[in-house]
């Protein structure tokens, strides 16, 4: 059987459209799918991305949190050092002392205790001071900025009274004699796993 032009036109046509067809059904449809596939996987990546760089900002405050710890428990370690270290208190009490313009006649300290139920010493020290009543407030507020803790736990205050009286000059701060009780404190070492030992 002959095919009139028409019909191989027709034919050719409709081979066209089934190769268009089958060409994009092999060719552009798995493209289509991989794509999906690409865009599911960047949104993935985006996602653990994301999840990085919360985890680094975590570990920036971590690190930022670790230097600031580290500082006060330094700062906590020589306010509360692992030993009484008496020598080195007993000369910042003297330079407070030197620093305030008041003299210190007397420092006493006494044996460290243990507190009972801590974990931690006390050093009481004993001090009498003698000079002005500006010069003892002054020595009380130095006090309270030292590198070492210390804890003022009594202050006595008695009036220095003059024996004899200038009549050229006339004293303008009353003197008074200061005794002046404080305590320091000192970590106790403990042996692994037991009790701080007893006073």
């Amino acid at each position: 059987m002959k095919l009139t032009s028409m019909q191989k036109m027709i034919i050719a046509l409709v081979a066209i459209v089934a190769i268009a067809i089958l060409a994009v059904v092999l060719l552009i449809v798995p493209r289509f799918t991989e794509l999906a596939d690409l865009e599911t996987e960047a949104q993935a990546a985006q996602q653990s991305l994301q999840q990085a760089q919360a985890l680094l900002a975590q570990l920036e405050q971590a690190k930022t949190r670790a230097a600031d710890t580290q500082a006060e428990l330094l700062k906590l370690g020589t306010e509360v050092p692992d030993s009484p270290q008496l020598p080195t208190l007993i000369i910042e009490v003297q330079d407070i002392s030197n620093a305030s313009g008041i003299s210190l006649t007397r420092i006493g300290p006494q044996q460290p205790v243990v507190a009972a139920g801590t974990g931690y010493s006390e050093i009481v020290l004993d001090t009498t001071l003698q000079g002005t009543w500006a010069d003892l407030l002054d020595y009380l507020r130095r006090l309270n900025r030292t590198t070492r803790l210390l804890r003022i736990t009594d202050v006595s205050i008695v009036p220095v009274v003059a024996s004899t009286v200038s009549t050229t000059t006339v004293e303008t701060e009353q003197k008074v004699t200061a005794t002046v009780k404080m305590k320091a404190y000192a970590i106790v070492a403990q042996s692994a796993g037991g009790p701080p030992p007893a006073p």
